[in-house]
C-alpha cells in the first residue's frame, strides 16, 4: 500500500507553530493536535487519491511535532529530516511571533479554499460586477517600483507582518507581491496608479486576501483582512 504524501512546507510550519505555542511534546489526544489534524485533512493540498485512510490523523500530527521538537533541541540532527531542519532554521524560537502570524494566514487560506467557489484567476467580483484584471502587466511594473522604493529597508508583509529569513535580497523580494490598496472598481478608471497606492504582501496573504474578496463578493482591505486573520491593527 502506498505511503501518505510527504509533509509540505506549509503543513510543517503549522506543526512548528503549534510546537512553539506549548514547547512540549503533544499527544494525539491534545485538542490542538486534533484541530490541526482536522484542518490538514480538509485542506486541498494533496489530492484524495494520494491519501491513505490514516492521512494526517492525530497520531501522525503528534509524531511530526515530536520530530520538530527533536530538530529544535538536537545539536547533531540525527534522525531529523532536511525539511524539518530547514523549517526550524528559518523559524527558530526567536521568530515564533512571525511564524504565528504566518500560521494564521495559512489557516485562513486553507479555510477559505475549502469548499469556496473558485473564480478564474483573472477575474474578481467587486461592488456588484465582474472586473477583469487588465492591469496585470502594469501591476508587475508597480511591484518592481515598490520594491525599488523599499531598497535598504526590511521587507515586511503589511497583512501578517512576517519578514523574510536572512537570505539574498533578490530571494527575499521573490516572496512578496504588490496589492492595490483601493478597490479595483476605482483603480479600473485610473490612468495612473501611484506606488503609494500599493501594499506589499507576502504571496500567501495576497492569495488569501483575493480569496476573501472572492468569497465575500466585495472589496476587502488589507486592514480588514488582517482583522479577519485575528491580528491586531498595525
Amino acid at each position: 500500500m502506498p505511503v501518505n504524501p510527504k509533509w509540505t512546507r506549509e503543513e510543517t510550519l503549522l506543526a512548528l507553530d503549534l510546537l512553539y505555542q506549548y514547547n512540549i511534546r503533544l499527544g494525539r489526544e491534545h485538542k490542538e493536535v486534533i484541530a490541526l489534524s482536522e484542518l490538514l485533512q480538509k485542506a486541498p493540498i494533496h489530492p484524495p487519491e494520494t491519501r491513505r485512510n490514516n492521512f494526517r490523523e492525530p497520531h501522525g500530527v503528534a509524531k511530526k511535532i515530536d520530530n520538530l521538537l527533536l530538530a529544535v533541541e538536537s545539536n547533531h540532527g540525527y534522525g531529523v529530516s532536511n525539511a524539518d531542519k530547514a523549517a526550524v532554521s528559518d523559524y527558530p524560537r526567536s521568530r515564533k511571533e512571525e511564524l504565528a502570524a504566518l500560521a494564521n494566514s495559512l489557516r485562513a487560506s486553507f479555510i477559505l479554499r475549502d469548499g469556496a467557489e473558485e473564480l478564474p484567476d483573472d477575474e474578481v467580483f467587486v461592488e456588484g460586477k465582474w472586473l477583469t484584471v487588465r492591469h496585470r502587466k502594469r501591476d508587475q511594473r508597480l511591484r518592481q517600483r515598490l520594491l525599488t522604493k523599499l531598497r535598504g529597508k526590511e521587507l515586511q508583509c503589511e497583512m501578517c507582518s512576517v519578514s523574510p529569513p536572512p537570505i539574498d535580497r533578490e530571494l527575499q523580494e521573490s516572496r512578496y507581491e504588490a496589492h492595490h490598496r483601493i478597490p479595483l472598481a476605482e483603480a479600473e478608471h485610473e490612468s495612473e496608479t501611484r506606488v503609494a497606492d500599493m501594499a506589499l504582501l507576502c504571496a500567501c496573504c495576497h492569495r488569501t486576501l483575493h480569496k476573501m474578496i472572492s468569497r465575500f463578493r466585495r472589496w476587502v482591505s488589507v486592514a480588514e483582512g488582517r482583522s479577519l486573520l485575528g491580528l491586531a491593527p498595525l
